[in-house]
């Protein structure tokens, strides 16, 4: 873990301290492509005190996030901000479901997937300023074997390029582009068996799984740009197997919102969906890969976290969340 510089405060609020504050901004000191943790802590202070506005902040140390976590609930913060990528995001927001406090993003990651559809700015300053004044909505998170996730899960090549990315010494969209180039090349399409709520589908030669309940993967691909966050519902996205030379057509979809258009994706929604593959492999929640067995168990869970969102999106754009 690195150290905490004096500008980010206590590791974590405590009950009955003198330096509790409402708001608590959790930085990833690992996050993004500049790494400067303090001066982003540095950042958050400078632009609350202006606005005379109390916030604390602290660098995340993730073997000790759970007690951190219960300690800032028990001194009473109400709103708590993740700094850093989406699986920042994850891991924070995982403990936060069914929480009675508020859950926001500030993006500093790589893909910020999240935060994009949210409508937080990639720009460190002009997302804290957005911080200040965001309100509260109840969004439906989801389990994937019981691991929750807030955005997108997967099986297939998703997982596989999660992976790849994840084992790169730098990130960046250049990366990533080259993880999925890598991916592709390497990945051979798979037989599935599919329950959507008691409805059973077979199908073969797939390249990829995706349960959404956010839009994208990060980037701005939008591998599910009609999912929404309070419906209620996991978006299933069928990714066929697709030809080296339709890759293109596919992938310019995916960036401008109208992959559902493509002959190669069939979508589904469904609140509990059962997946069986051939043998045990990658998977990812919120672009975190693991192992995970041939069979998978997902839920959506209805309203189960305070999300904080600009205060400039208008009603309809929420509702579109």
């Amino acid at each position: 873990m690195k150290k905490s510089n004096p500008a980010a405060g206590p590791p974590c609020p405590q009950a009955g301290s003198n330096s509790f504050m409402q708001t608590l901004f959790l930085i990833n000191p690992g996050s993004g492509k500049r790494k400067n943790p303090a001066k982003t802590a540095e950042l958050i202070h400078e632009i609350y005190g202006r606005a005379g506005l109390a916030a604390q902040t602290a660098f995340i140390d993730f073997p000790s996030l759970d007690e951190c976590l219960q300690q800032a609930l028990e001194a009473g913060v109400r709103n708590v901000f993740a700094v850093g990528g989406d699986g920042t995001v994850n891991a924070i927001a995982a403990r936060l479901i069914d929480k009675q406090v508020n859950f926001g993003v500030i993006p500093k990651g790589s893909g910020n997937g999240f935060a994009r559809n949210l409508g937080f700015s990639i720009n460190t300053r002009l997302a804290i300023k957005q911080s200040m004044d965001s309100w509260s909505i109840k969004i439906d998170t989801g389990s994937f074997n019981d691991t929750p996730f807030v955005n997108v899960a997967g099986v297939g090549l998703d997982a596989v390029v999660a992976e790849i990315f994840a084992h790169k010494k730098k990130r960046g969209f250049s990366r990533y582009v080259r993880s999925s180039a890598e991916g592709l090349m390497s990945y051979r399409p798979e037989a599935y068996q599919i329950d959507i709520d008691g409805e059973e589908l077979f199908r073969e030669n797939i390249m990829a799984i995706a349960i959404a309940n956010g839009t994208q993967w990060g980037y701005d691909a939008k591998i599910s740009p009609q999912a929404r966050l309070t419906d209620g519902l996991l978006d299933v996205i069928i990714v066929k197997h697709f030809p080296l030379i339709g890759a293109g057509g596919l992938i310019g979809r995916l960036f401008n919102g109208q992959i559902y258009n493509s002959r190669y994706v069939e979508v589904r929604q469904g609140k509990h969906i059962r997946i069986v593959r051939q043998a045990p492999g990658s998977a990812q929640v919120d672009g975190e890969p693991f192992e995970a067995g041939k069979e998978i168990s997902i839920r959506v869970k209805e309203k189960s976290l305070n999300l904080l969102v600009p205060n400039t999106l208008t009603y309809k754009k929420i509702q579109s969340l």
